[in-house]
């Protein structure tokens, strides 16, 4: 799908994320901007070296739950110009920080009892922009064959709700399946294939957790439908529908 337009909804939507700022959430400037110094600052490694968060004498980002969630919402709110001086390697890193629990706990940070519902719930809210206005576009480069990349800024894009531990951990939890019920529509409702195929691999995983078989179904179908020229996406919609991928 190539049309770069965005719709009406698309548009309101970014009306909407545009207000979340350090001042909107409450979030110290200098500690925003420290925490993006830690999390995309860092010299990408070759290919027998590790990225930096592996090291043993690095020291962890001083920052509570509440802290972490805010800057989450604000990273994500406004990634397109906050991440623009970074590379995609150094993109991919520092979000691969963000999303997974492999080497720190920065995605358990939103499910800390100490963390208001409606913090989190905003956070989610601010999601979606992270492919609309930084990964969608920065992946816009041509057509792969659907997880067949590996460079870091894929991997992050495609295996974020794959191996992102907040929803998991929040699944059974109301307000958290019908906000990441609203993530998946804005991100299939966008004109970048990348972040359709993201959503799409979500489903697959998360879908029956969302506890809405006849809506998603009903969503699903209606996606593919306005799909054209673009047999492995559909057929891939068709499988995450299922809960039949990879």
């Amino acid at each position: 799908m190539k049309n770069k337009k965005l719709t009406a909804r698309a548009k309101r939507l970014q009306r909407d994320t545009a207000s979340a700022t350090c001042a909107s959430v409450g979030l110290d400037p200098a500690v925003y901007s420290a925490a993006l110094r830690y999390l995309f600052d860092r010299p990408v490694p070759d290919k027998s070296g590790q990225e930096w968060y592996w090291l043993i004498d690095e020291p962890e980002f001083d920052a509570t739950p509440l802290q972490w969630t805010h800057i989450q919402t604000v990273l994500f709110a406004n990634a397109g110009t906050d991440l623009a001086p970074y590379s995609d390697e150094q993109v991919g890193m520092g979000l691969n920080h963000v999303m997974s629990n492999n080497a720190g706990d920065i995605p358990h940070m939103a499910n800390d009892p100490s963390v208001p519902l409606a913090d989190a719930m905003r956070m989610m809210r601010a999601l979606p922009t992270l492919w609309r206005d930084c990964l969608g576009p920065r992946l816009d480069t041509g057509t792969s064959p659907i997880g067949s990349r590996s460079d870091r800024l894929c991997f992050v894009s495609y295996m974020w709700f794959d191996v992102w531990p907040t929803f998991w951990n929040a699944k059974d939890i109301p307000e958290w399946r019908d906000a990441m019920w609203q993530v998946f529509c804005e991100m299939l409702a966008m004109p970048f294939r990348a972040a359709q195929e993201s959503a799409l691999h979500g489903i697959g995983h998360e879908g029956v957790r969302l506890k809405r078989p006849k809506e998603l179904q009903a969503h699903m179908d209606a996606f593919i439908r306005q799909v054209k020229n673009d047999d492995e996406l559909k057929n891939y919609a068709q499988a995450a529908a299922r809960g039949m991928v990879q």
